[in-house]
């Protein structure tokens, strides 16, 4: 409770988070480098150089064969979302406002202004089930909406 709201509830943070909810760097860095810690000092910077190279070359080489416009984490949660966004009814109401019927239960959806009744992209800032369906409706690419 003697946190500000803006650190325990992504609400109120004022930063795009998303819905993945990270641990401190420092805690992931020593859990990496428990078997190092009884090492010498110059060994223990071989091993963090070692790891550290392998890591940039695994990433280097999955993002070189990487055709997205967005992450690959956003790519898959949007394939997530996709098959649920075709079981939904979209009524187109203009060029970028549709109605979207999710059992019985209607949203608006905006496009332009990016802007959603059950209001998850504006806590995602990716689509939802419900913008999705719409985008669909229109052919447009999806990543389009994702927060830069």
């Amino acid at each position: 409770m003697e946190e500000p709201p803006e650190r325990w509830a992504r609400s109120c943070s004022p930063r795009q988070r998303y819905d993945m909810l990270t641990t401190n760097i420092i805690e992931s860095m020593n859990s990496v480098l428990l078997e190092a810690r009884e090492l010498p000092i110059l060994r223990m910077m071989d091993f963090i150089q070692v790891k550290l190279q392998r890591w940039f070359y695994e990433r280097r080489n999955e993002a070189e064969g990487t055709f997205y416009d967005v992450s690959y984490w956003v790519e898959k949660e949007l394939k997530k979302k996709i098959d649920l966004a075709f079981t939904l009814n979209v009524f187109p109401v203009d060029s970028w406002r549709s109605i979207v019927e999710e059992e019985g239960i209607t949203f608006l959806v905006d496009l332009n202004k990016r802007t959603y009744d059950c209001f998850q992209f504006q806590f995602d800032e990716l689509p939802c089930i419900h913008a999705i369906a719409a985008i669909e409706k229109r052919n447009i690419k999806k990543s389009n909406f994702c927060s830069h």
